[in-house]
């Protein structure tokens, strides 16, 4: 896989896909899948256990919500397991760039062909490089677990429930808007797949009403 870089073209719009969230890594941005290797990869503070979430619909006719776990350049303030919230600014983002060079930037970021006014683009099939994750399933829940204490179903409906809370109160803080829209485009489904979590985010909010809009 070619890496690209355009410095000019990254400066005039001020890094807008970094400052929209951290980019994903491939599995071949690693040595090896070994636990301890990748545990100390999450101990130097720069990436983060992710979650992209496939909804389903069983035969029973209820939503479900897929998790497929993989890693994430880590985004400001979110720790070593980050699987389900508003993406942020990515953490390794500087005045001057990247905080990595080309070589070792994440493959995620570094296909992206620049070019002006955002319409940066990847040659490179994402979903593909995703489901390359899967035979690391295993390994990654079991850092989860070692980092939360919970298992990854668990640590989904927490952040789904802390996820609602932030779309009912509006904490849009620091949250590109692009990446609002992403979310609130997502909502029904979350909603749907979690419901109970919904319920919860409604009482911490004090039962304030929320009304689902279509958005097109």
């Amino acid at each position: 896989m070619d890496k690209i870089e355009n410095k000019d073209i990254c400066r005039e719009c001020g890094g807008y896909c970094c400052k929209k969230s951290g980019c994903d890594y491939f599995v071949n941005d690693f040595e090896n899948m070994n636990i301890n290797y990748l545990n100390s990869i999450l101990q130097q503070g720069r990436v983060s256990i992710v979650a992209a979430l496939d909804f389903k619909r069983l035969p029973n006719d209820k939503l479900v919500g897929i998790p497929v776990l993989y890693l994430r350049a880590r985004n400001i303030d979110r720790g070593e397991v980050d699987l389900l919230s508003f993406k942020t600014t990515c953490a390794s983002l500087e005045k001057d760039g990247c905080y990595y060079d080309l070589e070792h930037r994440p493959s995620g970021g570094a296909s992206l062909i620049p070019l002006q006014n955002h319409r940066c683009y990847s040659k490179v099939d994402r979903l593909a490089e995703l489901r390359k994750w899967i035979p690391y399933q295993n390994i990654l829940q079991r850092l989860v677990k070692r980092y939360t204490g919970m298992s990854v179903d668990s640590k989904l409906r927490s952040d789904a429930e802390n996820l609602f809370y932030d779309v009912l109160t509006e904490n849009f803080d620091g949250i590109d808007k692009a990446e609002i829209l992403d979310v609130l485009n997502m909502l029904p489904s979350l909603v749907e797949s979690y419901p109970n979590e919904y319920q919860q985010a409604q009482k911490r909010t004090k039962e304030r009403p929320y009304l689902l809009v279509k958005r097109k």
